[in-house]
């Protein structure tokens, strides 16, 4: 599946404070990783770094998906892969049958353009599906506000060849940005590069996840 620089995916947040810390265990040594974190302006002249985690008191994440276009099963695919990619357990999470109970939606809606305060990363898409993660934090606080909203939608008949594949992997590309790896990668042969086409993890894309979960954190998430 060749990538084309069509629709956008898209990562929406907006920027406050808050703190939270690391894992209690040593971070892997991990060379081979791309920049996960979102720097942003912070004023003139100025930028700040914003990175997240799901420390474990909050785990397993909890994510709702909607029973369409075989979500569930793409959600539950990308739940295994960035589960496995932790070495000890950082991160883990179930599907839930109540979206109310939820702390990250998945929905077949396409991504808002507009409406949301923020900083908007955006790429291209897989020329089959499109897809976005809206992250909210009101001014002046870092505190995520949950639920965190991803959206997977095809761009053509489901039915097409290549659709259903598209749907996978970009599901669990946007569970990547759930689970705090707000950047994309350079590379196309990650998962989290912006115009998505494997299919599976990469070395480099476990390696950075173990990396983001591996350092303090400056952003946290509401209640449930």
């Amino acid at each position: 599946m060749k990538p084309a620089p069509a629709v956008p995916i898209l990562l929406v947040l907006a920027v406050g404070w808050g703190g939270l810390s690391c894992a209690d265990i040593a971070a892997p040594s991990r060379s081979q990783v791309y920049e996960w974190r979102m720097i942003t302006s912070s004023g003139p002249g100025t930028t700040d770094t914003l990175n997240f985690h799901w420390p474990r008191s909050r785990l397993p994440v909890r994510i709702w998906a909607e029973d369409r276009l075989d979500l569930p099963a793409h959600v539950q695919n990308g739940i295994q892969q960035w589960r496995s990619a932790f070495l000890y357990g950082e991160f883990d999470a179930v599907r839930v049958p109540d979206s109310n109970a939820a702390d990250v939606i998945v929905t077949s809606q396409v991504a808002l353009k507009a409406g949301f305060r923020g900083t908007r990363l955006a790429a291209g898409a897989a020329p089959e599906c499109e897809g976005g993660t809206d992250f909210v934090l009101p001014p002046g606080s870092r505190q995520i506000q949950l639920p965190i909203r991803v959206f997977v939608s095809p761009r053509f008949d489901p039915a097409l060849p290549g659709v259903a594949e598209c749907l996978a992997l970009t599901t669990t590309h946007e569970l990547g940005h759930a689970i705090g790896i707000f950047a994309h990668s350079p590379f196309d042969t990650d998962i989290m590069y912006s115009d998505p086409t494997v299919s599976a993890l990469s070395a480099r894309d476990r390696a950075t996840a173990e990396r983001a979960y591996h350092l303090d954190p400056n952003l946290t998430a509401s209640a449930r």
